[in-house]
């Protein structure tokens, strides 16, 4: 099973990839949204103002994670599909747009400034 594991209070710890092709980004509409506006919602407004400028720097639709026979592949795409302003790093290397790239166990993804741990067991 893979998942992506986050720390901060407007995600889930642990999203388990259930599907072959899963969206990441701001919009409420993907797969993982960046924020989980659920709990986000609910934060005090000085705990949302802290996160607001991180969160303006994920695009609305920003990254694919896709399932392969041979593994797990992450792809900076972006909301228009030229990719995302802000980029999409695997460990501290940027992704080239639309270039997919093989995770791999405990690898750290970020989705412009957010970070997350790749994980799978």
């Amino acid at each position: 099973m893979a998942k992506l594991v986050f720390d901060y209070p407007f995600m889930d710890k642990e999203y388990e990839l259930t599907k072959e092709k899963i969206y990441i980004g701001r919009q409420n509409t993907n797969d993982i949204s960046i924020p989980n506006y659920n709990y986000f919602k609910n934060l005090p407004d000085t705990t949302k103002k802290l996160y607001l400028d991180n969160l303006m720097k994920v695009s609305r639709i920003h990254a694919r994670i896709t399932k392969r026979q041979d593994g797990w592949y992450i792809e900076d795409i972006g909301t228009t599909g030229l990719g995302s302003q802000y980029g999409t790093y695997v460990n501290v290397a940027r992704l080239e747009v639309k270039k997919p790239y093989k995770l791999e166990d405990n690898d750290e993804i970020r989705f412009g400034p957010i970070k997350c741990k790749f994980v799978e067991k």
